[in-house]
């Protein structure tokens, strides 16, 4: 799905969101489609928080070139998340002393970080099944 169809969609969704709403309030401010899928989720915003994720992962897919290796893509993605959690979280920690990427999924979902597990884990399925 192209961002720009994406942006489209999520101003749609937006104009029907409560004024309250924490969704809301990240698409006003235009944070990662991650954080918004998160905050639409504990919402119960359901099918929105399944078209994110679905998103993100069609970006992962695609995003770096033939030539790019994928680990860091995924490396990448993991530094990009970490930059937005607490010092106190165990997820952060792991990921600041370079914890396997199975370690760090564990933690993400005990920590309620279920895009960055799903995806990491899917890294690693896909590590697994292409090992070059």
């Amino acid at each position: 799905m192209e961002m720009k169809n994406l942006d489209q969609i999520l101003q749609s969704v937006r104009s029907d969101l409560p004024r309250g709403s924490k969704t809301a309030a990240a698409i006003d401010r235009g944070v990662r489609l991650e954080e918004i899928s998160e905050l639409a989720e504990e919402e119960g915003l359901h099918k929105l928080a399944t078209v994110l994720f679905e998103a993100e992962q069609e970006a992962l897919r695609t995003g770096p070139a033939p030539k790019d290796d994928p680990a860091i893509a995924t490396h990448e993605f993991i530094r990009a998340i970490r930059a937005t959690l607490p010092n106190d979280s165990a997820t952060a920690a792991a990921i600041d002393r370079g914890a396997a990427w199975e370690e760090i999924s564990e933690l993400a979902e005990q920590e309620g970080l279920h895009h960055l597990a799903s995806t990491l884990f899917e890294a690693e399925q896909e590590r697994l099944r292409d090992p070059s």
